[in-house]
C-alpha cells in the first residue's frame, strides 16, 4: 500500500490544504511548531479513526468552528486507487470509500488495511524520536531482547491471532469441506444455477428477448439523452430571444472608446470655470459695446465688428497656428515618404507576387534555410552519381552485348548447325544401338563362321553410337560454351547493377522533388509567391524583411497621417464660422492662417485707437476682464489637454461626450456579464427563429421515436412476463441474486481471515530464526552505510548483539555511543523492512528520527533512505535545514511546509 494523496480540510492548524506523495523517497520540512507531527495524526487519524478526546490529549479539532477532517488517498494492490474521506461531523465520524466504482464504509476500510492495525502502524512502521529516547532507558538486556526479538522469532500474540484467523476462515470455507457455510452456499448455489440453466432451456425464444429488450433498453436511453439535449438548446435558444433586445443594445454600443475617463471633481472644475469665463466674456462683449458706442465718431473698418463678436474664436485659431503649421510640415514629410515607400513596394510586389494585404512571413532563419541547402546538394550530388554510374553502366552493357553478338556470329555453328546435328544423332542413337543389339543376340544362335560375323558387325554398331555419345559430350563441355556463359553472368551482372543504379537515381530525384515540393508549399502557406526556391530564400531573406519593414512603416504613416487629417478637420471646422464674412473660400489652410493673423493686427490697432480716445475706466474694465478670462483658462488648460478640448467653448459638449462615453462603458460592461455566456457567438434573431423552429421540429421528431421505443419495450417486457407467467424463473432469480449475496458477503469475510492469517504467518516465517542470517546481512548494509564504513557488520554473540568495525574490533551495545546506538536500532528497524521485500503493508514514516546525528550521520541517514525509497515508499518529516540539503544534493523530493500550508 502506498499513500498518493491528503487533503486537509480542517484538522489542527492545517486548513483547506493539499498534498500528494510520490512512490519513493521523500521530505516534509518545515520549522518547529509548523504542523508536522499534526499531518502525521491526521493519516492516523484517516485510516484508524479520530482521536479520543481527553485531559492530557490534544484536540485536532479547528479553532474556528470548521469541518473537522478530510480525505485521503492510497494505492491498493487488490482494490487499486482508493479514496478514504472521514469528517466527525459527517457519518458519526466513520469513514467513507470510494474505489472501483463502488463507495464503503468503516468496515471495508479495515478490511482492506487488514492486517494493519493502528498499533502495528504506530509501533513497525513509524520511526519517531521518542522510540529512541524510550529503548534508551532501557537495561542494555532489555534492549537486546527488544531488538533480537523483531528479527529472531514471531510473538506469541502474532502466533494466536494467525491461528485464530485461520480457524475463523475454516468455519466459514473449507477446500473439501461440507459443513461449513460458504461450501453449503456454494453447492445450492450451483444446484440453482443448473435449475436456471434448464428453465431457460425450455423457454427457447427466452435468451434472445433478453437481448431485444437490453438493445430496446439502450435505444431508449440513448433518444432520452438526445431529447434531454434538444430540450436544453430549445430552452436556451427560447432565453436567447427573450434577452435579444438587451443583445442588440449590447451590439449597438461602440466597441472602441477613448482611453479618457472623466473624474468628477475634474467635471465640476470645468463646469464652474465655464461659467466663469462664459459670464467674464459676456461682460468684456458688454464694455465693448460701450466703447464702440463712445468712440462712434470715429472712422470704424468695417468688420471691426465681425471681430469683436469672434475675437474669441480667432485669437483661439491663431494660438494654434504653429501647431498646425507643424502638423501639415509632418504630413506633407510622411505623405512622400509614404510614397517612396510604396514605389519600392510595387518593384518588389510585381516582382514576387506579394501584397501588403497577405505580407509575405519570413517562418525560416538563417540555420533552417542553410540546412534546406545542405540536403538539396546532398540530394543533387546522389542524383549525379546515380546518373553517371546508370551512363557508365550502360555503355559496358551495350559493349557487352555486342562483344556477345560477335561471339554467337563467330560460333555459328555450335549455336545454330550443331544443335541440328545433335538433335538427329539424338533422334538415330536408339535405332542403332537397338539394330546392333538384335544382330550380336541373332548370331549367337546361328552357324560358327556367320555366328562371329553377325556378332562383330553388332558390336560395332554398338561401339560406334557409345563413341559418337563420347565425341559429342567433348563438344558439349567445350570452352565455347563456357566463355559463351561467362559473358551472360556478366551481362546479368551489369544489368543488376544498371537496375540498382536506376533506382538510386530515382530515389534521389524522389528526394530532391519532395524537398522542394515541401518548401515550395511552406512558401506558399507563408505567402512567399514566386520565391519558393531554396537558393532565392537563402539569397533574398534581406527583401522579405526590407517589405516587412516597408509595410509596418507605411502602415504606422498612414495611421499617423488620418490622425492629423482628422486634427485638420476639427480645425477647418472650427474656421468655417469666419466664412461667412472674411475672404477665406479657395484658401489653403496656410493661407487662411495667414488671413487671420493680418485682420487680427488690423482690428487690434483699431480697438487700440478706440481704447486710445475712450473712457480711461471702461479701459481699465476691460484690461481687468481679459486677464481674469487669461487667468481662468490657464488655470484649467492642463485638463483641457488631459481631456482633449480644443477651445474652452468645447468644454459643454466634450463633457456630454465623455459623459455618454463613460456610461456605455459601463453599460456594455453590465450586458457583457449579463450575455457573454447566453450568447458566445453572434446570431440575429432571424437565425435564431430558424433555430428555434429547427429544434421543436427535431423535439416533436424525438419524441415520436421515444414513444415508439417505449411502446415497443412494453410490449416485450408483457411478452417477458408472459413467458414467466408460472413465476418459476422469476422465484430462481430471486433466489440466485439473494444466494450471491449471501456467497458475495461470506466470501469476503473469508478471504479477509485468510488474507490476515496468511500475512501474519508469513510475517512470522520470515521472523523466524531461518532470516536471521537476512535480517543481519540488511542491517549490516545499512549500519555500514549509515556509520560511513566505519562499522562493517552487526553480529550476535552470546545473545547479545555486537557492532563489528572494520578492524574487527567487537563492541556491545552499552560500549556504543548513543548516536551510533540510534544508528544500529535505525539499520536492525530497516534490515526488517527490507527482509519483508515488497510484502510491505504500509509507507514507513520518519519523525526527526536523528536527534544524536552530526552532520556525517545525517548524510550517510539521508543516502539509506533514498537508498530504501528505491523499493518502498518513505515519507520523512524533519525541521532540520541540514537535511533538506541533503535530500537535494541526492536529487530527492523536499516539500516545504509553513503556517500550516505548503509552499
Amino acid at each position: 500500500m502506498k499513500l498518493l494523496a491528503v487533503e486537509i480540510v480542517g484538522f489542527g492548524k492545517w486548513q483547506q490544504q493539499k498534498i500528494t506523495f510520490e512512490s519513493g523517497n521523500q521530505l516534509l520540512y518545515g520549522a518547529n511548531e509548523v504542523g508536522k507531527s499534526t499531518l502525521y495524526q491526521f493519516i492516523q487519524a484517516m485510516l484508524f479513526g479520530f482521536p479520543t478526546k481527553g485531559k492530557r490529549k490534544r484536540d485536532y479539532a479547528p479553532k474556528n468552528g470548521g469541518s473537522y477532517g478530510g480525505r485521503l488517498w492510497l494505492a491498493h494492490p487488490v482494490f487499486g486507487k482508493v479514496q478514504v474521506e472521514r469528517f466527525k461531523e459527517k457519518n458519526k465520524g466513520q469513514a467513507i470509500i470510494y474505489y472501483q466504482q463502488q463507495m464503503g464504509d468503516e468496515k471495508t476500510l479495515q478490511q482492506m488495511l487488514h492486517p494493519l492495525t493502528k498499533k502495528l502502524f504506530q509501533e513497525v512502521f513509524t520511526f519517531q524520536q521518542e522510540q529512541l529516547i524510550t529503548s534508551d532507558k532501557l537495561t542494555e538486556e532489555e534492549l537486546q531482547t527488544s531488538l533480537l526479538a523483531i528479527g529472531v522469532s514471531g510473538s506469541q500474540q502474532l502466533l494466536t491471532y494467525r491461528n485464530t484467523y485461520f480457524k475463523e476462515a475454516q468455519k466459514i470455507f473449507k477446500g473439501k469441506g461440507q459443513q461449513p457455510l460458504l461450501n453449503q452456499k456454494l453447492a445450492a448455489y450451483q444446484e440453482l444455477k443448473e435449475q436456471i440453466q434448464e428453465k431457460e432451456a425450455q423457454q427457447q425464444t427466452f435468451q434472445q428477448l433478453e437481448e431485444t429488450i437490453r438493445e430496446t433498453e439502450q435505444q431508449q436511453v440513448t433518444l432520452q439523452q438526445q431529447l434531454k439535449e434538444t430540450q436544453q438548446d430549445l430552452l436556451q435558444v427560447a432565453e436567447q430571444q427573450r434577452h435579444f433586445p438587451l443583445y442588440e443594445e449590447w451590439q449597438s454600443l461602440p466597441e472602441e472608446t477613448e482611453n479618457v475617463v472623466l473624474v468628477k471633481e475634474d467635471q465640476v472644475q470645468l463646469e464652474e470655470t465655464f461659467q466663469e469665463y462664459m459670464y467674464l466674456d459676456k461682460e468684456r462683449q458688454r464694455l465693448t459695446k460701450e466703447l464702440s458706442l463712445q468712440s462712434e465718431a470715429l472712422d470704424v473698418p468695417e468688420g471691426y465688428a465681425f471681430y469683436l463678436e469672434q475675437e474669441a474664436l480667432i485669437q483661439q485659431l491663431l494660438n494654434q497656428r504653429y501647431d498646425m503649421q507643424q502638423l501639415m510640415t509632418e504630413s506633407e514629410w510622411m505623405t512622400q515618404t509614404f510614397e517612396q515607400n510604396r514605389q519600392e513596394m510595387v518593384l518588389l510586389e510585381n516582382e514576387w507576387s506579394w501584397s501588403p494585404e497577405r505580407p509575405p512571413q519570413l517562418f525560416y532563419d538563417n540555420e533552417t534555410v542553410q540546412k534546406w541547402r545542405q540536403q538539396q546538394v546532398a540530394y543533387t550530388q546522389a542524383l549525379q552519381k546515380g546518373q553517371e554510374q546508370k551512363a557508365f553502366l550502360t555503355s559496358q552493357i551495350e559493349n557487352l552485348e555486342d562483344q556477345l553478338t560477335d561471339f554467337e556470329k563467330a560460333h555459328a555453328a555450335f549455336f545454330g548447325e550443331a544443335t541440328r546435328a545433335q538433335k538427329a544423332q539424338k533422334t538415330s542413337q536408339p535405332l542403332w544401338l537397338l539394330l546392333g543389339s538384335i544382330l550380336a543376340l541373332l548370331g549367337f544362335f546361328l552357324p560358327s563362321p556367320l555366328k562371329w560375323g553377325l556378332v562383330l558387325v553388332g558390336v560395332s554398331f554398338i561401339a560406334k553410337e557409345v563413341l559418337s555419345y563420347a565425341t559429342r559430350k567433348e563438344v558439349s563441355s567445350d570452352e565455347v560454351k563456357e566463355e559463351w556463359q561467362t559473358k551472360l553472368s556478366q551481362l546479368d551482372y551489369l544489368n543488376e547493377q544498371f537496375q540498382q543504379a536506376l533506382n538510386q537515381e530515382r530515389e534521389a530525384q524522389l528526394q530532391v522533388e519532395q524537398l522542394e515540393q515541401a518548401v515550395a508549399e511552406q512558401a506558399q502557406v507563408h505567402q512567399l509567391g514566386k520565391m519558393q526556391q531554396i537558393d532565392t530564400l537563402m539569397n533574398q531573406r534581406e527583401l522579405i524583411t526590407r517589405y516587412l519593414l516597408l509595410v509596418q512603416t507605411n502602415e504606422e504613416l498612414m495611421s499617423q497621417l488620418k490622425e492629423n487629417q482628422q486634427k485638420r478637420q476639427v480645425f477647418e471646422e472650427q474656421i468655417f464660422p469666419l466664412m461667412t464674412h472674411l475672404p477665406l473660400q479657395g484658401k489653403s489652410l496656410s493661407e487662411k492662417l495667414h488671413f487671420l493673423e493680418g485682420f487680427a493686427e488690423e482690428m487690434e490697432k483699431v480697438r487700440f485707437a478706440q481704447e486710445y480716445q475712450a473712457d480711461g475706466y471702461l479701459k481699465q474694465q476691460l484690461r481687468e476682464l481679459k486677464t481674469k478670462q487669461q487667468e481662468a483658462l490657464t488655470r484649467i488648460q492642463p485638463l483641457l489637454i488631459r481631456y482633449r478640448i480644443l477651445s474652452i467653448a468645447d468644454v459643454p459638449s466634450r463633457i456630454q461626450q465623455l459623459t455618454t462615453q463613460q456610461a456605455q462603458v459601463g453599460r456594455g460592461q453590465e450586458l457583457a456579464t449579463q450575455l457573454g455566456n447566453l450568447f458566445p457567438e453572434a446570431v440575429t434573431e432571424a437565425a435564431l427563429k430558424d433555430r428555434s423552429l429547427q429544434l421543436a421540429q427535431q423535439q416533436a421528431l424525438e419524441e415520436s421515436q421515444l414513444n415508439k421505443i417505449q411502446e415497443q419495450y412494453q410490449a416485450l417486457i408483457y411478452e417477458k412476463q408472459q413467458l414467466m407467467t408460472d413465476g418459476t424463473l422469476d422465484e430462481l432469480y430471486q433466489r440466485q441474486a439473494i444466494l450471491k449475496a449471501e456467497i458475495k458477503e461470506l466470501a469476503q469475510r473469508w478471504s479477509g481471515y485468510q488474507l490476515a492469517g496468511q500475512l501474519l504467518m508469513d510475517l512470522l516465517t520470515e521472523l523466524s530464526e531461518q532470516q536471521l542470517p537476512s535480517l543481519l546481512q540488511y542491517a549490516s548494509s545499512y549500519f555500514a552505510l549509515l556509520t560511513n564504513q566505519r562499522y562493517q557488520s552487526i553480529q550476535v554473540a552470546e545473545g547479545q548483539l555486537v557492532a563489528v568495525t572494520k578492524e574487527q574490533e567487537m563492541f556491545y551495545l552499552h560500549e556504543l555511543s548513543t548516536g551510533t546506538k540510534d544508528q544500529l536500532m535505525m539499520a536492525v528497524r530497516f534490515a526488517f523492512l527490507a527482509v519483508q521485500g515488497e510484502q510491505l503493508i504500509c509507507p514507513i514514516i520518519i519523525d526527526d528520527g536523528w536527534l544524536h546525528y552530526d552532520h556525517q550521520r545525517k548524510a550517510q541517514l539521508a543516502e539509506l533512505f533514498t537508498k530504501f525509497g528505491q523499493k518502498q515508499q518513505v515519507i520523512c518529516f524533519s525541521s532540520d535545514q541540514e537535511m533538506v540539503s541533503y535530500y537535494q544534493d541526492l536529487q530527492q523530493r523536499v516539500i516545504a511546509l509553513e503556517g500550516g500550508s505548503v509552499k
